[in-house]
């Protein structure tokens, strides 16, 4: 399988993952429970209202990138944005290292982010570094 059919077939996983997750947050502000605390952190109609909004774009993204087949073709122009990408990834996926190796704490709205976050941080933010870089060395050598 081609990288770029494995990035489209992750795309279309974790689109799946948001778009439950936006359905949820919509549940939430239609239940009329509002506001509780969920998992340590409190939430008010106007946070689910933001955390719909996010969920939303995001998918949105997700959902171009996935299922738009001309999306991860060559284009000189795109190799700016890739690299963009790789970079900001790259200083997420170092951040959760360090975050690891000097044992930060980080702290939302009284919930205490476990360690474990950070391992899959690691992980998802350096594979998007690693594949943006590979797709924008790979637009760079056809044009």
């Amino acid at each position: 399988m081609k990288h770029t059919q494995i990035v489209r077939e992750m795309g279309k996983f974790f689109s799946g993952l948001v778009a439950a997750d936006f359905i949820f947050g919509l549940w939430l502000l239609a239940s009329g429970t509002l506001p509780q605390r969920m998992v340590g952190i409190y939430i008010t109609v106007p946070f689910a209202w933001l955390w719909a909004g996010f969920d939303l774009f995001v998918l949105l993204v997700l959902v171009h990138y996935s299922w738009n087949p001309k999306v991860l073709e060559p284009h000189a122009s795109s190799r700016v944005l890739f690299v963009v990408v790789g970079v900001i990834m790259g200083v997420v996926a170092v951040v959760h290292f360090l975050r690891l190796v000097f044992g930060w704490s980080v702290i939302i709205g009284g919930w205490d982010a476990p360690f474990w976050i950070s391992w899959i941080g690691i992980i998802a933010a350096g594979y998007i570094s690693y594949a943006s870089f590979r797709l924008a060395s790979r637009k760079g050598q056809l044009h």
